[in-house]
C-alpha cells in the first residue's frame, strides 16, 4: 500500500466509513504495520484542524500559521532551485513537507467527506435498519430469523451469506431478495444489489419502490449523484419514501 493509499485508508478508518469486512482487515494491518501505525497517531493529532473553518481556536490558529509556513517556505526552495538564481543553494529535504501537506488534504477530504459530527447521505437516509421475518415454515424460519439477527446486529456478511441461499432457493420471495440486495450494499457490493433490487422493482411487490430507494442509496454510496436522483424520481407521490426522496434530489 503506496502512503497516499495508507493516509486514505487512516482518514477513512478514524471517520468511520469503512465497511464491516474492510474495517477489520485494516485493523490487522495496523498489527504488523509500524509506518501504519504513525499514521493513524499523527492524524489524530492534527485531527482537530478539521474544525478550525467551523469553530477556530488560538491553538488551531496556530497550527494553520504553521502550515502555512512550511508550504511558504517549501514553495520558495523549489523556486530557487529551479531558476538556479542562488549562488550558495539551501540544502534541505522537502519529504517532511510532503508528508503534512498530504495529511492536511486528507484532512481537508475528511471535513468534505468523513466528517463526524455531519453524518453521510447514505446512513443517514436508509430505512431498512432492522429485518422483520415473515413465518413461512419451520425450516425457512429458522434460517431468516438467523440471518435478521446478523442484519439488526449489524452483521451484514454473515446475514447476505445465509441470504444469499434463501433466495437462490426461493428467488421469487421478494422479502428475503430486498434485505439480501440491502445487505449486499452494506457489504460494498452494489453491482450485485442492484441486480436483485432492480427485479423486485421490475415486478409488483410490496417491496417495489424500497427497492428503488435503495437502488439509488446506493448510487448515492458511491458518490454517483446522476444515477441515484434518476432512482429517486422513480418513487412516487403517495409512496411511503416519496417525502424522503424528494429531499435528497434537492440536496444531490
Amino acid at each position: 500500500m503506496m502512503n497516499e493509499e495508507k493516509l486514505l485508508a487512516v482518514a477513512r478508518y478514524l471517520e468511520g466509513d469503512m465497511e464491516h469486512q474492510e474495517q477489520a482487515e485494516f485493523e490487522l494491518a495496523i498489527q504488523t504495520d509500524p509506518e501504519l501505525q504513525g499514521m493513524l497517531a499523527e492524524y489524530k493529532n492534527v485531527h482537530q484542524t478539521l474544525k478550525m473553518r467551523i469553530a477556530p481556536s488560538e491553538a488551531d490558529a496556530k497550527v494553520e500559521a504553521t502550515l502555512a509556513s512550511l508550504n511558504k517556505e517549501y514553495f520558495k526552495d523549489e523556486i530557487f532551485l529551479e531558476t538556479k538564481t542562488i549562488t550558495t543553494p539551501k540544502i534541505i529535504s522537502i519529504k517532511p513537507y510532503l508528508k503534512w501537506m498530504s495529511v492536511a488534504a486528507i484532512l481537508i477530504i475528511g471535513l468534505l467527506v468523513w466528517a463526524p459530527w455531519s453524518a453521510g447521505l447514505y446512513e443517514k437516509y436508509a430505512i431498512s435498519k432492522e429485518m422483520s421475518v415473515v413465518e413461512r415454515g419451520e425450516d425457512n424460519k429458522n434460517n431468516l430469523e438467523k440471518a435478521a439477527d446478523f442484519y439488526n446486529s449489524g452483521d451484514f456478511i454473515s446475514a447476505s451469506d445465509i441470504l444469499q441461499k434463501e433466495y437462490a432457493d426461493s428467488p421469487e420471495n421478494s422479502m428475503v431478495a430486498y434485505y439480501y440486495g440491502v445487505s449486499l450494499i452494506e457489504t460494498g457490493r452494489t453491482v450485485e444489489a442492484r441486480t436483485v433490487l432492480t427485479k423486485i422493482y421490475d415486478g409488483a411487490s410490496v417491496f417495489k419502490y424500497d427497492a428503488a430507494y435503495y437502488i439509488a442509496l446506493s448510487y448515492i454510496k458511491e458518490k454517483n449523484n446522476r444515477d441515484a436522483i434518476a432512482w429517486m424520481e422513480k418513487i412516487p407521490s403517495g409512496t411511503s419514501n416519496f417525502d424522503k426522496a424528494q429531499e435528497l434530489i434537492k440536496m444531490l
